[in-house]
């Protein structure tokens, strides 16, 4: 057979064609992908070459730029220069950051709070002597690094001197004296500021008299405690006026909270004619004291408002004291002029005799009925903790109109819309579970209290100006309690009286934001029997009188 003809040579003279034609192909897409490979490179050495050229330029007008820059702070400097040598430069103060408040509920941020700018300040300026690093002398101010910290000066004792020149007149020849200024009283030997400090001191600051005595032994003045006694009683004797002008203008208003707590009265042994001051009413005996009383449980009640705390001392604890307060007058025939609005109280039954006319409305307090179910949860965990959760979207709710700054119309429409059915819901969870403990229960107690004292309780969703509780009488109340813990008891109605006074003057003024001593000394130097005193009476003496004038003044 001829190799032509044979049938395998014939298959691999094909497969051989094939391949050879596909590496043709190859050899073609090669040449083609390295002639676009060579374009590639020409446009990128293009675009280097033009990129190098712009940089060049750019270059160029940067340093023309600079230069002028350079010429120009070079120019500026020599004028700040001369200008230094004839006024110094401003230096920047660097104030002490105030932190930032969250919104809402949350605590505020950690770091210390400003001092506010109306307190006094003493400031002192320290500068570097020299560098640090180099040791060099010529040093340029940049800014001031401030910091304050609080400081105490402590108060001391100081004699006043007055010295009035007598003369003679060269045409009539009669003896000339200036004036005598004021004095607390007649052959006085304290100022209206000693005054002022004890009454402060005693009533404001919760200090027992011979504590004030052991201070001013330590400062070199020895004086008697019965000195001091007799200085702060008299103080309190001329301010007794200008509380009863508080007194009034508290019931001038259409809303009060009361509350009152016990005081311990103990009558000294007194003389019925002491060698100073007015007789004492009283049997005698033998020896001219009045005869002795047993010691007895007074109260202290206070009532007030946001601008008013006024205190008021009962010998018992019956319920015709609170009216007795709260009379503004008598009409003709001796028929008292009781005062008309509504009175946020504990739900005491000695204060009933209060609402019996119908001309006062009662205002509850749900901080009580918290404390019923919170203090005997243990005895029904489930259904104490319910009641307390209905009690907390009360409070809730009236914290988040109190952020919005409502009140009034607003605060009692917000308190419709979003406490009113609340507590539709917590009376009628009452009503279902109210039988299902026994009626000596504790909390089956605390369910009663809310049953009986439901229109109180809920007063305030009906008077804007009724607050949830009664706890602001109770802070106002822990002032007694100092008291009370330091002095134990009362020296006698007068005592008690004397405090209540203090309490009434030193806590309103603190309700209006005045400083309580500087008002006490104010008042009394205008309390006084003077020329320069002539015409003003209690009401012109109050803390809101007083906080008129200052306000006037700054204007």
């Amino acid at each position: 057979m001829a190799p032509d003809s044979d049938p395998t040579n014939a298959s691999l003279v094909e497969v051989i064609s094939a391949l050879t034609a596909e590496l043709e192909a190859q050899r073609a897409q090669s040449a083609k992908q390295a002639e676009e490979a060579a374009e590639a490179r020409r446009e990128i050495t293009r675009l280097v070459k033009m990129i190098e050229g712009l940089t060049g330029q750019l270059d160029v007008l940067l340093r023309d730029r600079d230069e002028e820059r350079r010429a120009e702070l070079a120019k500026i400097r020599e004028e700040a220069k001369a200008a230094l040598a004839v006024v110094p430069a401003p230096i920047e103060t660097e104030e002490p950051a105030a932190p930032t408040k969250k919104s809402g509920r949350g605590r505020d941020n950690h770091g210390r709070k400003p001092i506010p700018p109306s307190i006094p300040r003493e400031t002192t300026r320290e500068m570097p002597e020299q560098c640090s690093a180099c040791g060099g002398s010529r040093l340029n101010q940049k800014k001031v690094l401030v910091s304050e910290e609080w400081d105490y000066v402590r108060a001391h004792l100081r004699a006043r001197r007055t010295e009035r020149v007598l003369c003679e007149c060269q045409d009539c020849f009669k003896p000339v004296v200036p004036e005598q200024p004021p004095m607390p009283m007649e052959r006085a030997s304290c100022t209206f500021s000693m005054m002022a400090w004890l009454c402060f001191g005693k009533a404001g600051l919760f200090l027992p008299l011979d504590r004030m005595q052991r201070d001013f032994e330590d400062q070199g003045a020895h004086i008697a405690s019965s000195t001091l006694t007799r200085w702060w009683q008299h103080g309190a004797d001329l301010l007794l006026p200008i509380a009863e002008a508080v007194r009034l203008s508290l019931l001038a208003g259409a809303y009060i909270r009361t509350d009152g707590t016990g005081l311990v009265v103990v009558f000294p042994r007194k003389k019925g004619k002491p060698r100073k001051g007015p007789a004492r009413d009283g049997p005698t005996d033998e020896e001219g004291y009045l005869l002795p009383r047993s010691s007895h449980n007074g109260q202290i009640l206070v009532f007030g408002n946001d601008e008013h705390s006024v205190f008021h001392f009962t010998e018992t604890r019956h319920g015709y004291h609170a009216v007795d307060f709260l009379t503004r007058g008598h009409e003709a025939d001796g028929t008292p002029i009781l005062w008309k609005g509504t009175i946020t109280a504990d739900a005491v039954s000695s204060q009933n005799c209060l609402f019996e006319d119908g001309d006062r409305d009662e205002g509850g307090c749900n901080a009580h009925g918290f404390r019923r179910f919170r203090d005997d949860a243990d005895k029904a965990p489930l259904l104490a903790s319910r009641a307390m959760a209905f009690i907390g979207r009360f409070y809730s709710e009236e914290e988040r109109a109190k952020e919005q700054g409502l009140a009034a119309a607003e605060l009692l429409a917000w308190r419709q819309e979003h406490i009113a059915p609340v507590a539709a819901e917590f009376r009628a969870w009452i009503d279902e579970h109210l039988t299902d403990l026994l009626p000596s229960h504790p909390i089956r107690k605390a369910m009663q209290y809310y049953v009986n004292h439901w229109n109180a309780l809920t007063r305030f969703l009906t008077d804007p100006s009724v607050e949830l509780d009664n706890n602001w009488s109770e802070r106002q109340l822990r002032k007694v309690n100092l008291i009370r813990n330091n002095s134990m008891y009362a020296g006698g109605v007068e005592g008690a009286v004397r405090l209540c006074t203090l309490l009434t003057l030193i806590g309103t003024s603190r309700l209006l934001g005045v400083e309580p001593f500087a008002y006490l000394v104010w008042a009394l130097e205008r309390s006084v029997a003077h020329r320069d005193n002539r015409g003003l009476v209690a009401n012109d003496l109050t803390p809101a009188a007083y906080k008129a004038g200052q306000e006037a003044e700054a204007r």
